[in-house]
């Protein structure tokens, strides 16, 4: 019996550049179809005056009918229909921080203007977007 000699395996001891371009390209689609989900943009900061102002703002429209905005110098809020005088408000609530008496009349279109007879002057109304485009108290700079 004749032994014939035994065949050397090959031991591959590392990987072969085929294979390392192969896992980067995955890894590549992987990040680019998952890094979005991760990257929140940051949500714009609103002050509560100007989330009030929008609530207002959009009930008029919806309801298709003015709204008054009222704010007592306590900070206290509330919008009423004016349609509907003795009906609840349809929203109330407290402002964090102080800012006067005031009150903003809002059309079915969104345009808002300022009540003449407020007792705290607030900036310049921008009366399209229903927002003040510059303003006398820390609430609005914010």
């Amino acid at each position: 019996m004749r032994h014939e000699p035994a065949r050397r395996r090959r031991v591959r001891a590392g990987v072969t550049l085929l294979e390392l371009i192969v896992v980067i390209a995955l890894m590549g689609l992987v990040l680019a179809i998952a890094a979005p989900s991760f990257i929140a943009p940051a949500a714009e900061r609103k002050s509560e005056l100007t989330s009030v102002l929008e609530a207002a703002r959009r009930a008029a429209i919806l309801r298709g009918e003015p709204v008054t905005l009222s704010v007592d110098d306590a900070g206290a809020w509330r919008i009423d229909g004016d349609a509907t005088p003795t009906a609840s408000p349809i929203g109330a609530g407290t402002l964090g921080t102080r800012i006067g008496a005031f009150r903003v009349r809002v059309s079915p279109l969104g345009t808002c203007v300022s009540d003449a007879a407020r007792a705290t002057p607030l900036g310049d109304w921008n009366v399209v977007d229903c927002r003040l485009e510059r303003a006398n108290t820390a609430e609005a700079a914010r």
